[in-house]
């Protein structure tokens, strides 16, 4: 979705809020993936995708009640 938002679309603004994270660690490194666990360093490496490709990144959360995987990674492009 975030490939294809920012390649396809050339979106002005992205939210995505991953909820599956196995396989998506792939490049990050081993010191984040182990200090800060998998979920966080696939959205790293998001975030480090968005910026690549003109983005500025953030993060948001909606309630953890809605669901444990709360985290909204945000990409608005930069002009």
């Amino acid at each position: 979705v975030l490939q294809f938002a920012v390649q396809q679309v050339d979106a002005c603004g992205i939210a995505v809020m991953p909820c599956c994270y196995t396989g998506t660690d792939k490049g990050a490194p081993y010191g984040i993936k182990r200090a800060l666990g998998v979920s966080w360093a696939a959205d790293i490496r998001r975030s480090f995708y968005l910026m690549e490709n003109g983005y500025h990144s953030d993060f948001a959360t909606i309630p953890s009640e809605i669901t444990p995987m709360n985290r909204i990674v945000l990409g608005e492009k930069r002009i």
